[in-house]
């Protein structure tokens, strides 16, 4: 498949946005930052990444074939697995259940079940959607006693955690398989008034978009270690 400049574009700036959240979160939990800390910046920058990077994978998906999403959607679930096995060995206080590769692997295997069914008209549903089911994982639906019974099963990978879950990245289907969703339909959309002909030039910030799964692989590998070593030297 030919490369989609603009799109890699904007993987790249919120691959730049993901790392340098981190950085400030690795700094946090040595020197406590007032304006990160808990703050509602924290909350809306964090929910700008997640969101875009859903929203960018959806619309890359517009442009595979079913099979080729479902392929992409078990490699990236493995290796949100390998994560948590990782995480559970090594680093239990950094624990990471279901986290956003998880998330995205498993929306891009049902994106790629029900592709051809998703109407290029449909991506401002799906954005309502999503912000309407925004809070269920944090126990909006707890009063009621059915989806009570359903929080009480602990299921987290649809978005009904029991109360004691716990997990340091965690993107369940409820809410965002809405946002995978409405990037592959406005993806549709966009290819359908020819926007994509209309692309920009290769850059830096494309080059990075390209290579995003390493990234978020590896730049917590060197980021955390050099804080602490930084903090030691410090102290």
């Amino acid at each position: 498949m030919k490369r989609i400049q603009i799109i890699d574009t904007v993987r790249g700036l919120t691959i730049i946005s993901m790392v340098l959240f981190h950085l400030f979160y690795n700094i946090n939990y040595f020197w406590a930052l007032d304006f990160y800390n808990e703050t509602v910046f924290n909350r809306i920058w964090q929910l700008s990444i997640a969101l875009s990077f859903f929203l960018i994978s959806g619309m890359t998906s517009s442009f595979l074939n079913p099979r080729n999403n479902i392929k992409r959607g078990i490699f990236t679930s493995l290796i949100g697995f390998a994560i948590t096995f990782i995480t559970y060995i090594f680093a239990k206080d950094q624990l990471i259940i279901w986290g956003v590769l998880n998330g995205l692997g498993l929306s891009m295997i049902i994106a790629g079940l029900l592709q051809k069914s998703i109407s290029p008209r449909l991506w401002p549903l799906f954005i309502l959607a999503f912000a309407f089911s925004y809070k269920i994982p944090a126990g909006l639906l707890w009063e009621n006693s059915f989806f009570n019974g359903l929080y009480q099963m602990n299921l987290f990978p649809i978005g009904f955690p029991s109360f004691d879950f716990y997990s340091n990245d965690y993107f369940p289907l409820i809410p965002w398989l809405f946002a995978f969703l409405a990037g592959l339909s406005l993806g549709k959309y966009l290819h359908k008034k020819n926007f994509f002909n209309f692309d920009v030039k290769e850059n830096f910030l494309a080059k990075i978009g390209r290579h995003s799964m390493l990234i978020y692989i590896t730049h917590q590998i060197i980021l955390y270690p050099l804080v602490s070593l930084i903090y030691k030297l410090t102290l």
